[in-house]
């Protein structure tokens, strides 16, 4: 039975793809729509299946789903509980927005993906394979909304698009999951898509309610996230507004962004934001230790431990795991794909294509947002597996900028000789 629905609503969505306006006249023909919608359903169910038999439901993928049925049956059973406990505490004290321990607003993000479940559950009767279904039809518009973005600065692109905004391994992977990385990046997409048409073809009520809607799911599920996209939007509609240099608009981004850390660290506000990414590795450590994990050490509040731990936090984001490093088939598969992104980076420098204008202000936002997450991530996450899994989304915003700056015509002339 559950096979036979999960054929039925697959059918079902397929069919609604071809009626949303915004996947309809996307650009991409609707039998390349459906085969890209078909791999990532097969993603989510790759996830699933590596969860039950490698991983034997110890993840947090089934553990998401368990809760979802909970919620399904509070729902019902005791529906004002349900409603209401969203907007309470379990605590003595909701805690700190930023805080990485016990507190309302850290299991409010949660929570947020139980409540979601519980409607889900409701077709799926708690059905894993089915819920992943419907959460990745909602992925696979945000992908959709990502690539109208993308195409639209590089018109011309469109393969190239494609690939860094469907097909991406790590990203594919990870962004099929019952998990937050699926809606957050979601979130990304359709907060980017609002944004860059907003500021091309003017603010409306619907956009508005857009940006809106995904900004606030970004802070309520990853608000560290939300702190580093908020500037870097801000300084993209300046940099739009008034007609700036877009790479001098954020570099002086990250020199506003260091000055105020500086004050604030030694100021009398409680809001540091040296501690607050130093709570966040105290709490990975709190978790206990994995078989993925690296050497690191503790990071300190203050710029000289930052400092001194950049380059292992450099090293894990961007150029880690290496071959072999953990003797663990999963980790190759993905050291493969980082060796594959750095190739590209470099064919890229040796063979860019000039004609294109990669000064883009939204290139220019995507590309400083991404490497702002990256390093974030590689200061917090002592866990290869962790961190590869939390820095998958934001891979879309560099690497289809790479893609597309690669003059492959001339590559491709090259090897025909």
């Amino acid at each position: 039975m559950p096979a036979l629905l999960f054929i039925f609503y697959f059918l079902l969505l397929g069919y609604l793809l071809n009626r949303i306006k915004t996947v309809k006249n996307c650009g991409i023909a609707l039998p390349t729509v459906l085969l890209l919608f078909i791999i990532k359903v097969a993603a989510g169910i790759a996830v699933g299946l590596v969860s039950h038999y490698i991983f034997k439901d110890f993840i947090d993928y089934v553990g998401n789903n368990y809760n979802g049925i909970k919620e399904y049956h509070s729902l019902f059973n005791t529906p004002k509980i349900f409603f209401t406990d969203l907007f309470t505490s379990n605590y003595a004290e909701t805690g700190e927005f930023f805080g990485s321990k016990s507190s309302y607003w850290n299991d409010l993000r949660f929570n947020v993906i139980y409540k979601a479940l519980a409607f889900t559950n409701i077709l799926s009767s708690g059905n894993y394979y089915i819920n992943s279904l419907f959460f990745n039809f909602a992925g696979f518009i945000g992908s959709v909304l990502l690539y109208k973005v993308f195409i639209h600065v590089y018109p011309t692109k469109k393969w190239q698009v494609i690939v860094g905004c469907f097909l991406l391994p790590s990203t594919l992977y990870f962004g099929s999951g019952l998990h937050k990385d699926l809606i957050v990046l979601t979130a990304l997409s359709m907060f980017c898509y609002s944004l860059y048409f907003s500021l091309l073809n003017g603010f409306h009520r619907k956009r508005i309610a857009y940006l809106c809607l995904s900004f606030l799911t970004v802070l309520l599920l990853r608000n560290f996230v939300a702190v580093i996209l908020l500037p870097c939007a801000i300084t993209w509609v300046i940099n739009k507004k008034y007609n700036f240099s877009a790479i001098k608009a954020f570099v002086a981004l990250i020199i506003a962004g260091v000055i105020g850390t500086i004050a604030l660290h030694n100021s009398s506000i409680k809001l540091d934001p040296l501690k607050i990414v130093a709570d966040r590795q105290q709490a990975f450590f709190a978790l206990g230790k994995a078989n993925t994990d690296y050497k690191m050490d503790t990071l300190q509040p203050s710029f000289k431990s930052f400092a001194e731990q950049s380059p292992t936090a450099f090293r894990h984001s961007f150029l880690s795991p290496y071959p072999n490093e953990f003797n663990n088939v999963f980790m190759n598969l993905f050291s493969a794909e980082m060796i594959c992104y750095w190739v590209l980076f470099c064919i890229m420098l040796f063979v860019a294509d000039k004609k294109l204008n990669s000064s883009d202000s939204f290139i220019a936002f995507g590309s400083t947002f991404a490497i702002l997450m990256l390093l974030f991530t590689g200061y917090i996450t002592p866990a290869a597996g962790a961190l590869i899994r939390y820095r998958s989304i934001y891979f879309p915003f560099l690497i289809t900028t790479i893609l597309c700056n690669i003059n492959w015509k001339r590559i491709y002339n090259f090897l025909k000789y």
